[in-house]
Parts: C-alpha cells; sequence; structure tokens
C-alpha cells in the first residue's frame, strides 16, 4: 500500500475496495470479487472519500490512481 495512504489511515480492505474502485468496477461488481455485500462496498468507498478528504467517486479515482497505478480514463 502506498504511504500516503497508509498515513491517511486507509485500512488494507479498503485499498483493495481502492484498487476495483480505480478501475472503474460499480459497488455490485467489487462485492462480488471480494466476498462483500454491496453495502458494506458503499460504505467503504464513504471512507476513502472521507479519509482521502475527497466529495465524490470521480476525484477519488482521479486522486488515487497515480497512487496506485491505475489505468487511464477512457
Amino acid at each position: 500500500m502506498p504511504a500516503a495512504l497508509r498515513k491517511a489511515g486507509v485500512t488494507v480492505r479498503e485499498y483493495e475496495v481502492l484498487r476495483l474502485v480505480v478501475e472503474r468496477f460499480g459497488n455490485a461488481e467489487i462485492a462480488e470479487r471480494l466476498f462483500l455485500s454491496p453495502r458494506t462496498v458503499e460504505r467503504h468507498v464513504a471512507s476513502l472519500k472521507a479519509r482521502t478528504g475527497r466529495q465524490s467517486r470521480a476525484d477519488l479515482i482521479t486522486h488515487a490512481r497515480p497512487l496506485i497505478g491505475g489505468s487511464a480514463p477512457m
């Protein structure tokens, strides 16, 4: 996990969710891949936005992509 995210208090599970968010998966798809409920994924995304000071999912993706090496926008 990147140091900047660790410093922000991001958990390992939140980081796993974030990697899939950056790849543009929806909550249901992330839930299926990580064996979580969609509601749990929703809570992780909300926590990630709060920890990183981002207001939207798109802003979170823009912020996180360079940190985790996600793919470029389509």
